[in-house]
């Protein structure tokens, strides 16, 4: 590809060197750049990536884009290399990376879900409705990036733009038809899903969450990023029972908008809600009932083999998305059925008298939902252990410390990613609005040595709840992540046992 096709694509502020030339792909990082690669120079929180132009020229770039605001960039040698200068590099490693793959976003249907909770489940229930359907589905988001066969681990939600365009042009090369992606506030904010052609945009509810130094300033600005998915999708599925569902359509661009949720207004509809526990895994059955143009008018039994009444919302969205689009009834129920998530409410089979439940509430709101929908299954006891993730908002850490004494029977306070913080001094802070209380409360900050002691607590009917990490598979500790996977470490640690 020249590099004058991609050009065209850009918002363009100044060009300096020739235009006529091979262009190679899009890069972001110094280290991934190879022969005739442009590399963009993206500002970041800790550093600039003007500073990393020269690396790149020294391994192949032969382009660079950088912002206005870059001074005189070092290491330019030979008369191939051009500098581009823009307003905002993100936006423009976006546009130019869409441009590089082909568009590959107007070749699939693409199905966008943001909100402050749900957004992983929602995404893997759709992904699972739509494969049982025969209509072979990628995913983006927090757990996995790919599709059936080429799954890769995920390291955050909404991936840099160049990595999403890479990633949708090899799921259309695999045979792909549809992709469902999770869509973060800061993915929003910082242009990473800018240059995609979003079909549906889902909204999943919204509360205050990822505010602070490095995130959103307040709860203003996180809701006006959420709510610009639905200025680039043409179709909406909405909660319409959260409090800032008018909000966050507010200016939407949505040629139809569906509602989902409790309410009588809304397009599809649950009531009847039941508990289940099918041989120690806990469960939950409801109604659903739709409105026509895109439900059938009908009442339809929903059967979820995970607990919780927030995933009848979670299951609702997705039967909701999945109708709409024109896959029946019966499809969506069956693979509601049987569809799993990785480290939400996830139950880890170990032939124990007690329930072992692994989940990735991280946040004072999240984590008491989580146990209040647990204690209506009226377990003997709820054995609770979670820390908190470290140079994080502060705040977050007594919100989860009072979330637990006010709702677990016995606790446990460990470390989860204490990144550049001590594991003991975000342990105190959690445990500083527990003195004085009436329950067991135990600071063990070595995570395996805290697990151990949380099992060997279990008696029958107990449910043991490992919070915060879910699906992760590592621990940030410093800039450093080593393995650490709760699940192995919880099958390890039964069969010590046995």
């Amino acid at each position: 590809m020249q590099l004058t096709d991609l050009l065209s694509s850009a918002e363009l502020l100044s060009v300096e060197g020739p235009v006529y030339k091979t262009a190679g792909k899009p890069v972001y990082h110094s280290e991934k750049a190879e022969k005739n690669s442009i590399f963009f120079a993206i500002e970041g929180n800790r550093c600039d990536g003007s500073d990393f132009a020269e690396e790149a020229l020294k391994k192949g770039a032969r382009t660079l884009v950088v912002s206005q605001k870059a001074e005189q960039v070092k290491g330019i040698e030979g008369d191939n290399i051009t500098i581009i200068r823009v307003a905002d590099v993100r936006k423009a490693l976006a546009q130019m990376s869409a441009e590089f793959y082909g568009r590959p976003s107007e070749k699939l249907l693409v199905i966008g879900v943001t909100g402050t909770k749900g957004k992983t489940s929602v995404t893997f229930m759709i992904r699972a409705i739509m494969e049982a359907a025969g209509i072979k589905t990628g995913i983006i988001g927090t757990v996995y990036n790919g599709y059936e066969g080429n799954m890769t681990k995920a390291e955050v939600t909404t991936p840099q733009s160049a990595d999403i365009q890479e990633l949708m042009k090899k799921m259309i090369d695999g045979g792909c038809k549809a992709v469902v992606m999770e869509v973060s506030s800061q993915g929003l904010m910082q242009h990473r899903v800018d240059a995609i052609d979003f079909d549906v945009g889902v909204f999943t509810n919204i509360f205050p969450d990822h505010i602070g130094d490095g995130e959103h300033k307040n709860f203003e600005e996180y809701l006006f990023w959420k709510s610009m998915l639905f200025q680039k999708c043409r179709f909406a599925a909405a909660n319409l029972d959260d409090a800032f569902c008018e909000k966050i359509l507010k200016d939407n661009s949505a040629e139809h908008v569906i509602y989902f949720g409790e309410s009588s207004k809304a397009d599809f509809r649950f009531s009847q809600v039941e508990l289940t526990d099918d041989e120690g895994t806990p469960g939950i059955k409801y109604t659903m009932s739709s409105s026509p143009p895109c439900g059938d008018g009908q009442c339809h039994e929903i059967n979820l083999k995970m607990p919780g009444r927030f995933n009848v919302y979670n299951s609702l969205a997705a039967a909701a998305v999945t109708r709409a689009i024109g896959i029946p009834q019966s499809i969506v129920e069956e693979a509601l059925k049987k569809v799993k998530l990785p480290g939400r409410v996830e139950v880890v089979d170990t032939d124990s008298e007690f329930t072992i439940l692994l989940d990735y509430a991280h946040n004072g709101r999240s984590l008491r939902k989580l146990m209040e929908s647990l204690r209506e299954y009226q377990p003997s006891r709820i054995i609770l252990l979670f820390g908190c993730g470290g140079n994080r908002d502060r705040n977050r850490r007594f919100e989860m410390g009072k979330a637990a004494l006010e709702t677990a029977d016995f606790i446990i306070v460990t470390s989860d990613n204490p990144r550049r913080e001590e594991p003991a001094k975000i342990i105190d802070d959690i445990t500083s609005v527990m003195k004085f209380c009436d329950k067991p409360v135990l600071a063990i900050p070595d995570r395996r040595e805290a697990i151990a002691r949380a099992l060997s607590e279990g008696r029958k009917g107990d449910i043991i709840v490992i919070a915060g990490k879910g699906h992760e598979t590592s621990q940030l500790i410093g800039d450093r992540k080593f393995h650490f996977d709760d699940r192995e470490v919880i099958i390890s640690l039964r069969k010590e046992t046995k």
